[in-house]
C-alpha cells in the first residue's frame, strides 16, 4: 500500500512538473530566455515573501529548464518546503524523497532528512483534532514511524549538523508518542476483556519504548491482566517489578482501573 502510494505521489509530482512545461503557461513564457540564477533568485524571493503558488511554479519551472546543477539541486528542496508551507504535505513529501534519491550526496542531505521528518512529525491541526483535542498518539502512527527514520538517520550520519539536536529532542517526543499509542491499544484491549492482547500491547511499550513515560502504567496494565487471567504468581512477579522501579506508582496501592475513552476514539 505505502508502495502504490509513493509510485501515486511520484506521478502527482511529475505531473506538476510537466503541466509548467506548457508553452502557453504564463510562468514559462515570462521566465523565457532567464538565466538559471535569476530564475533561482526569483523563486527563493517569491518563496521568502510567502508567495507559495507562485514559487512552486518558478521552481517548476527551474527544474524543467535547467533540470541539473547547483540550483536544480537547491530548489528541489525548496520547492518541497514551498509545497509543504502551501498545505500540500504529500507534495512536499514525494519532492523530498526525490531529492533524497537523486542526490544522496548532496551536502544538504542532513536537511533533506530534517524536512522529511519535521513534515511527518507535525500532528494534525485540523478543526476534528482540535475538536477532539485528539494528540499525535491517538492519530495515524506511520507518520510518526517515518519521522522517527528521517530523524535518526539525521543525528547517525550527521551527528554535528545544526539540524541534530531538534532532531533529537523530537526523537524524544516520537518515542513518547509512538508508546502512548501501544498504551491506547492495550487500555482497550483491557475493556474488552482481551487480556493476552493488553499484555502483549503493554510488552511492546516495555521492550521497545524502554525511554517512554509510559512503562509504569504498561507493567500495571500486566499486574492488572495476569490478574484476571487467574494467573495470581505472574501477576505478584510483575508487582515487583513494577515496586522496584517505580517505589512511589500508585498502582502499588490501587490495581489498575479502565477508564473510559473519548468519544471520538469510536470513530
Amino acid at each position: 500500500m505505502q508502495f502504490i502510494k509513493n509510485i501515486f505521489l511520484f506521478i502527482m509530482l511529475t505531473c506538476s512538473i510537466i503541466s509548467c512545461a506548457d508553452s502557453g503557461d504564463p510562468i514559462i513564457n515570462e521566465t523565457k530566455g532567464w538565466s538559471v540564477q535569476k530564475l533561482y533568485q526569483t523563486a527563493l524571493d517569491a518563496l521568502s515573501n510567502g508567495s507559495y503558488d507562485r514559487a512552486i511554479k518558478l521552481y517548476n519551472a527551474l527544474e524543467t529548464t535547467y533540470p541539473y546543477g547547483v540550483y536544480a539541486q537547491q530548489g528541489l528542496l525548496d520547492l518541497s518546503y514551498a509545497y509543504y508551507e502551501n498545505d500540500k504535505p504529500e507534495l512536499a513529501l514525494a519532492t523530498v524523497d526525490q531529492f533524497i534519491i537523486t542526490y544522496p550526496t548532496n551536502t544538504s542531505m542532513d536537511y533533506a532528512l530534517y524536512l522529511k521528518g519535521y513534515i511527518n512529525f507535525l500532528p494534525d491541526d485540523g478543526f476534528f483534532a482540535k475538536l477532539t483535542k485528539q494528540n499525535q498518539s491517538q492519530l495515524d502512527q506511520l507518520g510518526l514511524q517515518e519521522a522517527y527514520k528521517a530523524f535518526n538517520e539525521l543525528v547517525n550520519k550527521y551527528p554535528t549538523s545544526k539540524y541534530a539536536p531538534d532532531s533529537r529532542l523530537k526523537i524524544n517526543e516520537i518515542v513518547n508518542d509512538l508508546a502512548l499509542s501501544e498504551l491506547y491499544k492495550a487500555r482497550y484491549y483491557m475493556s474488552i476483556k482481551a487480556y493476552l492482547a493488553a499484555i502483549n500491547r503493554s510488552q511492546i511499550i516495555i521492550t521497545t519504548y524502554m525511554d517512554s513515560h509510559q512503562i509504569e502504567e504498561a507493567i500495571a496494565i500486566e499486574v492488572s491482566a495476569y490478574k484476571l487471567l487467574g494467573q495470581l504468581q505472574l501477576s505478584d512477579d510483575t508487582k515487583k517489578v513494577l515496586a522496584v522501579n517505580y517505589p512511589k506508582s500508585k498502582y502499588l496501592r490501587h490495581d489498575w482501573k479502565y477508564n473510559s475513552s473519548s468519544w471520538y476514539s469510536l470513530f
